[in-house]
C-alpha cells in the first residue's frame, strides 16, 4: 500500500497536538506498524479550512490531483478536521476518493471511511468539525479585539513592517526604503499609477495574503493613507472603522510627512473634479491583443492630450514584454484602409456554401467532433471545480469549445443568411468613416472577436465566427491575385482561425 499524508496547521493552531512535526510522526509510526511504503508527505502551513474555497490551499489540491492520478492508494490525515472543516467540502473530496478507489484514513478517530458506518462517522465527525471551526473563530475575533483595545496591531504586517524582537512592528530593512519613497514621491505630487511603476521599477513587490505582487494603483492608495505609518491602529464597531487610536509600535514616518501627502492627495482630488477625465471607448477597447505577451492593450494619453495604445502587461512590469506603444488614429487608419479596401468574391455564395457540403457530407466525422467537444467541456469543468483552473482560463477555453460547437451546425437557411451578412459587411466602411470611437468600437465588435498588435501595426484579426467565411475568402483572393502573401505589395491583414 502506497501511503500519503496531507498534514496541514493555520497560523492560529500552533498549538501542542497540531504541530507539523507531530503529524508527521504520526503518520510514520502508522506506516511503520502496518507495513505501508510512504508516497509522499503533502504539507500546508498557515493555512485555514475554515474557508470553503480550496483553491487557497494547493498543497490540497496537489494531494487530491495526485490520488486522482492514482499516485498512491491511500490517504492519512493526523484527524478530520486536518482535511476540511465544511461538511461540504468534506463530502465533495471524500467522494471524490471513493471514486477513484483510494482509501482515507483519519489517525485520531482510527476509522475507514469507505464503509457505510464509517462514512456516517465522517459525517458526524465533518459536523463536530465544522462546529469547532466556527467556535474558534469566535473566540480567535475575541482575541483580537482585546489585543486591538489594548494598542497592539492584529493581522498581517503590511508593506516595510516586520516583527520585531519584542513582538511590536518595526521598519523591515529590505522594505522600508520602498515606503519612504512612496509617500516622498506622493508629497511631491506624484500619482499613484505612477509611484505604483516607480516601486516595480526597484524591485519591491507588495505584502499580504495573496503573496508578492507587482504594485497598481489601489495597493498605492491603500498604502498611502494607512495610519499604520504615525503609530495608529483601527478601532472597529460592527466591522466599520469608527475612529483611529495610539499604537503600542513606533511611528514609522513623520507625521507631517504623513499629512503632506494626505493634503496633496486631496488637491489632487479636487482638481480632478474641477477637470474630469472623459472616460470614453475607442475603437480598439476590448478587444486589442498583444503579438507578443497576448495581454490586453490599455489606453493612455499622451502629454499633448493624444490617445496611445499600449501593452498592459509591459506597463504594469507583469511579463517580459517588448511591445512598444503607439498612437490609437495610427491602427485606426491601418483598419480604415483594410475595411474600404475589403472585398468579397462575387461567387462568395457559391464557395462558402460549397464549403458547408463539404462540411455536410462528413456528418459521422462531425458526431464524433461534436462529442469531443461536449467532453472536453466536461473535462475542463471539473479542472474548474477542483481549483486547477483560475476562472479567467476556464471561461477562455469554455467559450472557444461552445463556438466551435455552434460552427458545427450548419443553418437551414444559410444561403438568405450570407446575403444578409454581405450586405452588412459592403455598408462598413461608409460607416466607419462617421463613426465616434464608442461606435467604431460596437462596430468592429460585430466584426470581429480581436485584433492582434504588434508594435505599431496590425498584424491579424480573428473575425466572429458567423463572418469567418467572408474575411478568409477575402484573403485568399488577395494572396491568389499576388503570387503569395511574401510579397511588397501593401497587405490585408491576417486573419487568425477561430480553431487557432
Amino acid at each position: 500500500m502506497r501511503a500519503a499524508l496531507y498534514a496541514r496547521v493555520s497560523s492560529e493552531e500552533q498549538v501542542k497536538g497540531y504541530s507539523l512535526d507531530a503529524q508527521r510522526r504520526a503518520f510514520r509510526t502508522l506506516a511503520q506498524q502496518r507495513g505501508w511504503t510512504i508516497y509522499r508527505e503533502y504539507v500546508e502551513e498557515g493555512r485555514s479550512a475554515h474557508k470553503e474555497d480550496v483553491r487557497k490551499r494547493p498543497v490540497f489540491m496537489e494531494a487530491i490531483h495526485d490520488a486522482l492520478a492514482n499516485a498512491y492508494d491511500v490517504l492519512v490525515v493526523h484527524k478530520i478536521d486536518r482535511f476540511a472543516r465544511r461538511r461540504r467540502v468534506t463530502d465533495e473530496y471524500f467522494e471524490k476518493l471513493s471514486k477513484a478507489g483510494v482509501g482515507f484514513l483519519s489517525i485520531m478517530e482510527q476509522m475507514d471511511f469507505t464503509t457505510p458506518m464509517g462514512k456516517f462517522a465522517l459525517g458526524m465527525f465533518g459536523g463536530m468539525a465544522q462546529l469547532y471551526s466556527d467556535n474558534l473563530g469566535e473566540e480567535t475575533k475575541k482575541g483580537w479585539h482585546e489585543r486591538r483595545d489594548q494598542g497592539y496591531y492584529c493581522g498581517l504586517l503590511p508593506f516595510g513592517a516586520m516583527k520585531g524582537d519584542d513582538g511590536l512592528p518595526t521598519p523591515d530593512p529590505a522594505t522600508y526604503p520602498g515606503l519612504k519613497l512612496a509617500f516622498e514621491e506622493s508629497a511631491k505630487g506624484k500619482p499613484d499609477g505612477e509611484i505604483a511603476r516607480l516601486l516595480n521599477q526597484k524591485g519591491y513587490r507588495t505584502a499580504g495574503n495573496q503573496g508578492n505582487r507587482p504594485f497598481g494603483k489601489d495597493t498605492v492608495r491603500g498604502l498611502l493613507i494607512n495610519r499604520f505609518y504615525v503609530g495608529e491602529i483601527p478601532f472597529r464597531e460592527n466591522g466599520k472603522v469608527v475612529r483611529w487610536i495610539k499604537a503600542k509600535h513606533q511611528p514609522f514616518l513623520a507625521q507631517d510627512l504623513f499629512e503632506r501627502v494626505q493634503d496633496e492627495r486631496q488637491r489632487n482630488r479636487r482638481m480632478c473634479k474641477q477637470h474630469p477625465r472623459q472616460s470614453r471607448p475607442t475603437a480598439l477597447t476590448g478587444i486589442a491583443k498583444c503579438w507578443y505577451c497576448g495581454g490586453k492593450y490599455h489606453v493612455g494619453a499622451t502629454k499633448g492630450g493624444k490617445q496611445r495604445l499600449m501593452c498592459y502587461n509591459r506597463a504594469q512590469r507583469l511579463a517580459d514584454c517588448p511591445a512598444r506603444s503607439a498612437l490609437l488614429e495610427r491602427y485606426e487608419v491601418q483598419l480604415q484602409a483594410y475595411l474600404v479596401n475589403f472585398h468579397i468574391p462575387e461567387d462568395y455564395q457559391t464557395r462558402i456554401l460549397a464549403r458547408q457540403k463539404d462540411i455536410a457530407v462528413k456528418q459521422d466525422e462531425i458526431s464524433k467532433e461534436r462529442a469531443r467537444l461536449n467532453q472536453q467541456l466536461e473535462r475542463i469543468k471539473k479542472l474548474f471545480q477542483w481549483g486547477d483552473y483560475d476562472e479567467d482560463q476556464y471561461f477562455q477555453e469554455k467559450h472557444g469549445l461552445e463556438r466551435q460547437l455552434r460552427e458545427l451546425e450548419p443553418s437551414a437557411e444559410y444561403a438568405a443568411v450570407l446575403q444578409r451578412l454581405a450586405e452588412y459587411l459592403s455598408q462598413v466602411p461608409e460607416a466607419w468613416k462617421g463613426a465616434t470611437g464608442d461606435q467604431r468600437n460596437r462596430l468592429l465588435r460585430r466584426l470581429f472577436e480581436e485584433v492582434w498588435i504588434k508594435d505599431d501595426q496590425i498584424v491579424a484579426l480573428r473575425p466572429r465566427a458567423e463572418m469567418e467565411p467572408f474575411f478568409k475568402l477575402s484573403f485568399e483572393e488577395w494572396v491568389t491575385q499576388h503570387g503569395g502573401f511574401e510579397v511588397e505589395a501593401p497587405k490585408p491583414f491576417r486573419v487568425a482561425s477561430n480553431q487557432e
